[in-house]
């Protein structure tokens, strides 16, 4: 592949990438999950039964990237892990870390397209360069931004944040918010645009022409492009904020911080007595931290708060209301990578169905088959009372 071949790929590839498996609507119809079509500041994103689909006026500001918990969508350029290899000189022997948007403040040490587009980990990493650092985000007016529909979850991940910091014991007083007017778009800036797509296509020409130029003779000479996207259905971008965590753990002690759950990235699971160990809540969990094991005698619900991203759908698909979530949680079980046991039972097999199931049948038949039978006599009933109307 020639330095023109490449330029023009850098130019039309999208730089988005989307892994249905991982999308909580594809999972299940039971989620009425948008959030990224939701924050989209341009509205390009649509959702269908078959996922999330990019339109051609993506301004690629990385905010679906950002919002996404289950990370569905992943990012060839531009996404966190290069926003942190360059964070690192810029922020050496610095005790505040000054984080602001294309419109807020062009001396910031971390300008990125929206503050919509910051995530958990890139608000963490000034603590892993420098674990007294403080963090100023410097805001403009986004209600006056013609961005600024994505900005609408930028309280709840300060929160969320927060929580992180004092999880840390470095204290979320660290973190603060300096409002400033909006400003006009700096038109030297590569990664930003007003809202014109002529603009936003010269920026992306130039970011084309800045890879060229940093390719290794080697990358120039063999064609072979970097690493892009896992082919593992995996959730990348909550993988990479755990290790951050887990790093910056080795270096603290950790105190004891109970959060609201609707605040916390991982749920405080349980299961009742109702649970008849259908399977359904860990064949929809996007994220795999429920999985049902089984033996020749028993059934157990496993549970894994690492992995958990609390998007609720486990318990909005029981049928029998079996999956509870408490009101509250200890914030470091996200960094338990241990299968706690949320429910076991003897195991037993449906003689209709097939089927393996827990709790009172009857004759060996599964509580499923026999609401089943229930409904079909009910409706037979219905048909022959109903009295037929005369022609």
């Amino acid at each position: 592949m020639t330095i023109f071949e490449k330029i023009t790929t850098a130019m039309t590839e999208h730089p988005t990438t989307i892994e249905p498996a991982l999308c909580i609507r594809c999972k299940t119809p039971k989620s009425d999950c948008s959030l990224c079509a939701d924050r989209c500041p341009v509205g390009a994103i649509t959702l269908s039964g078959a996922g999330p689909e990019i339109g051609p006026d993506c301004l690629d500001c990385g905010v679906c990237y950002a919002v996404c918990p289950t990370g569905a969508f992943d990012r060839k350029r531009g996404g966190d892990e290069e926003i942190i290899a360059g964070m690192g000189e810029r922020l050496a022997g610095k005790e505040i870390c000054r984080i602001s948007c294309l419109r807020g403040d062009a001396e910031a040490d971390l300008l990125v397209h929206c503050l919509g587009r910051l995530t958990e980990r890139l608000l963490l990493q000034p603590l892993h360069l420098n674990p007294l650092a403080r963090l100023e985000i410097i805001q403009p007016l986004c209600k006056d931004c013609p961005m600024g529909g994505s900005i609408a979850l930028f309280a709840d991940l300060l929160t969320r944040v927060g929580h992180f910091y004092d999880l840390l014991g470095a204290g979320r007083e660290r973190i603060s918010i300096t409002r400033i007017p909006l400003h006009p778009v700096r038109h030297n800036s590569t990664a930003g645009q007003n809202g014109s797509r002529r603009e936003f296509l010269g920026a992306i020409r130039g970011k084309a022409m800045d890879m060229a130029t940093a390719m290794s003779p080697e990358h120039a000479r063999t064609g072979v492009p970097a690493p892009a996207v896992s082919e593992r259905q995996e959730n990348r971008k909550r993988a990479a904020l755990l290790e951050l965590l887990r790093s910056l753990v080795e270096k603290r002690e950790l105190r004891p911080v109970r959060i609201p759950a609707r605040e916390s990235i991982t749920a405080p699971l349980a299961v009742n007595s109702r649970c008849t160990a259908c399977g359904a809540c860990a064949a929809v969990c996007p994220a795999g931290a429920l999985k049902l094991e089984k033996n020749s005698e028993i059934i157990s619900l496993l549970f894994r708060a690492d992995l958990c991203v609390n998007c609720g759908v486990c318990a909005g698909i029981c049928r029998d209301g079996a999956v509870e979530r408490h009101e509250t949680v200890l914030l470091s079980r996200v960094l338990a990578t241990d299968d706690v046991e949320l429910f076991t039972a003897s195991r037993q097999e449906c003689q209709i169905c097939r089927l393996d199931f827990i709790g009172q049948g009857v004759d060996g038949i599964c509580p499923l088959c026999l609401d089943i039978h229930r409904r079909q006599q009910e409706t037979i009933k219905n048909i022959f009372a109903t009295p037929s109307r005369e022609l």
